[in-house]
This record gives structure tokens, C-alpha cells and sequence, in this order.
């Protein structure tokens, strides 16, 4: 899958490149061609591939976690462009330059923001270009990252807390998901802050521990509605 969401000068590509239906990106700047690669996780030659296609030059690769679906291809993608890898240090990405809460990335005349996210890893970040909010796993459409054992270092707490941070965002922000995990009837590769306001049960709950309890009961919930 190739998705264009490319507005005015900054290009923004999401790409369907293995893995567990990952998603992985590219942000860029049309004028100088500067561009970023977020989460290469599995096909970086292709990634590498389609951004030369376009006329962008990769500088640097942007990880949202260390979790290995999401940086498996870094350390290849750096080689195919001497790119620079930036991450949160909590998640220790080896090779990775450390990223500070609300650093900005400069591509050409545009910028993107590292917002410090964490929760579903304690260096989850996410990145702000222009409307446009990459989210990881953080947030996905209609659900959100998983925590608890299976997931080291994460808490519930802090995902709970980097959900409401984000939420701030204007409701007209798009979201760009790690995964494709919409579980809804159609396809559904990104949404909104204000969908997501709306729709998504974990951020419909009164407070933390309605949030908890919905984790909890997860899979319960998702039988009674029909949720895939």
C-alpha cells in the first residue's frame, strides 16, 4: 500500500512494507528534497528506493520505539544514506542519536516536532509535521498500544498521560498510526484528533480508571461490539 497525503510543499508518503500490518513514512520537503524516514522497519531498500524515485535525499530516520518491527531496517536504511538515526534514549536504538521532548528536525524549509509520547515504551515519540501526527503505537485508529507484561518498560500511566497530551492537538490533526489496526468495517489508514475524540472507547472514558478497566476487559469489549 502507497498512500499520498502530500500538501503544498511538504510531501508525506505512507507506506505498507511488511511486518504485522506496519506503516512506515516518509516527510519530506518538496523544494529542497530533504527528507525523513520514520520506523523502517522491514524493506528499507525499498523505502530507500521509492524516496530516490521522488527526488528525496533521506538525512534522517526517525523511530517512534525500539521495538523491532519498527527499527529492524534502520541500521540498513543508514547505510543506503548515510542518514542520521535519532530516538528516545529510554528505548536504547543502537546507533541512535538521543531526541529531547520537542526537538525539532529541520527538512529544508519545513520542520518536524519530536513529542515525547510514552507509555506503550518509555522512549516512545511522536512526530508533528505541519497537521500531520505520526503516532506509532501509541494511538492507533479506534484503539491504542498495548502495556503490561508482553511489553517491558511500559505503563499504563504514562500512555494515559501522553493520550491526553496529544489530544490537545487541533481536531482538524490527522493521525498516522504504526499499524493498521483499524478494527471497524473498511479500510481506514488514518483519522483525526477529533475522530479519534469521538470514536475511540479509550479516550471516550471519564478518567484512568475507566481507561484501566477498558484495557483490562479488552477483549470482551470487542466481542460485544463487533470490534475486529
Amino acid at each position: 500500500m502507497f498512500n499520498d497525503h502530500s500538501n503544498g510543499p511538504s510531501r508525506f508518503y505512507q507506506l505498507h512494507l511488511g511486518g504485522d500490518r506496519n506503516f512506515c513514512y516518509l516527510l519530506a520537503d518538496e523544494v529542497s528534497g530533504e527528507a525523513a524516514a520514520v520506523d523502517p522497519g522491514f524493506e528499507p531498500d525499498e523505502m530507500h528506493r521509492i524516496a530516490c524515485e521522488r527526488g528525496l535525499h533521506i538525512r534522517n530516520i526517525l523511530i517512534t520505539h525500539g521495538h523491532s518491527d519498527h527499527v529492524g531496517g534502520a541500521a540498513r536504511l543508514m547505510e543506503l544514506t548515510g542518514a542520521k538515526l535519532l530516538a528516545g534514549p529510554e528505548d536504547e536504538v543502537a546507533g541512535a542519536v538521543s531526541l529531547t521532548d520537542e526537538q525539532v528536525i529541520e527538512l529544508g524549509a519545513l520542520q518536524v516536532t519530536a513529542l515525547h509520547t510514552p507509555g506503550h515504551s518509555p522512549g516512545h515519540y511522536c512526530y508533528l509535521f505541519e497537521n500531520r501526527l505520526v503516532t506509532g503505537d501509541l494511538l492507533f485508529c479506534g484503539k491504542i498500544g498495548g502495556t503490561g507484561p508482553y511489553f517491558p518498560g511500559s505503563s499504563a500511566e504514562q500512555e494515559y498521560a501522553s493520550l491526553q497530551r496529544i489530544l490537545k492537538l487541533p481536531d482538524a490533526t490527522l493521525v498516522f498510526p504504526g499499524h493498521d489496526y483499524y478494527g471497524g468495517d473498511g479500510n481506514m489508514p488514518c483519522s483525526t484528533i477529533g475522530f479519534e475524540k469521538q470514536y475511540n472507547p479509550f479516550l471516550t472514558v471519564a478518567d484512568f480508571a475507566g481507561f484501566c478497566h477498558l484495557k483490562d476487559n479488552w477483549a470482551e469489549y470487542k466481542k460485544e461490539h463487533g470490534i475486529r
